[in-house]
């Protein structure tokens, strides 16, 4: 209901929905993974230096780029990420309060973008140690996977997590429990103005003290998210793979352009759907928090 009365909430559910890494999952239709012998014949020259011990210029240039882009690409995005959901937060609040829904007026001013940052930033401290628990065993099934292959007819990705199920599920349960907490704390930041650590925390405190709202809410999030987004995503991948076969010489070309035109309908529906899907779990979180407000000035 908030989001519908609020369309805008969909530009900035996209915008936090693509910068947190839905750009990579929106461009696999069209993405061509480099294959083991492309990146040996595009990397093989800069990275065979190390082997008489002198690393060339390529290969710092190389190292360089590699890390600038990484810290751009995290910092960059985690800040237009931030500046996303708190303004996402404050419409939604701005609504409830309007349509009656809530006595939530969020204390002036909201915090700034940076401290929103900071915190998603904290909440991936958990992740980063589930991540470096399962590392060894998950780079050693990519490396067998990769040297042997067991199945060629199946992808690699899933060949891995078959091999190691265990870890790959640690880090997906901490990175859903550290994200439910940080979604949380950002809201408990723009409601009360509280320090940066201490909203993280509470977000967590909150997550221990209503464990089945708080998992249900993340559970609705993603589940919205995929309902949305994954028929959508099927419905591009197949107009991608038509459009492949059609623009080969030979077709005809108005039905070249027909496919294509079909395939960027159905991508560009992708993108309104992952805003809306983003919008109503961004929403969620919101009105998670804004009842315990309005039971407090209640009482």
């Amino acid at each position: 209901m908030v989001t519908l009365h609020r369309p805008v909430t969909w530009a900035l559910g996209l915008a936090s929905f693509l910068v947190g890494g839905g750009i990579l999952l929106l461009g696999l239709p069209v993405a061509v993974l480099p294959t083991p012998t492309g990146l040996q014949n595009g990397l093989g020259g800069p990275v065979s230096t190390l082997v008489v011990g002198t690393p060339s210029s390529a290969l710092i240039a190389l190292i360089v780029a590699a890390i600038v882009t990484l810290v751009a690409a995290i910092v960059g995005g985690t800040l237009i990420g931030a500046w996303a959901e708190r303004e996402g937060v404050l419409v939604v609040a701005a609504t409830a309060e309007s349509e009656g829904l809530a006595t939530f007026r969020p204390r002036p001013p909201a915090p700034g973008v940076g401290r929103v940052a900071a915190l998603r930033l904290l909440s991936l401290i958990p992740v980063a140690i589930a991540a470096g628990l399962a590392w060894q065993p998950v780079y050693d099934a990519a490396y067998r996977e990769l040297i042997l292959p067991t199945d060629l007819a199946t992808p690699l990705v899933i060949r891995v997590i078959r091999a190691v199920p265990v870890p790959l599920a640690l880090i997906g349960v901490t990175w859903l429990l550290s994200d439910a907490a940080a979604s949380i704390g950002v809201r408990l930041l723009v409601r009360d103005g509280t320090r940066l650590l201490g909203a993280w925390l509470s977000g967590w405190l909150e997550l221990g003290r209503h464990p089945l709202r708080s998992l249900g809410t993340a559970g609705f999030g993603l589940l919205a998210l995929v309902l949305l987004i994954g028929p959508a995503m099927l419905v591009a991948v197949a107009a991608w793979g038509h459009v492949r076969m059609v623009l080969l010489p030979g077709h005809d070309p108005v039905g070249s352009v027909v496919a294509v035109t079909i395939w960027v309908a159905a991508w560009l529906g992708s993108l309104v759907l992952a805003g809306v899907a983003s919008a109503v779990r961004a929403a969620a979180w919101t009105l998670l928090v804004l009842p315990a407000r309005g039971r407090d000035e209640r009482t």
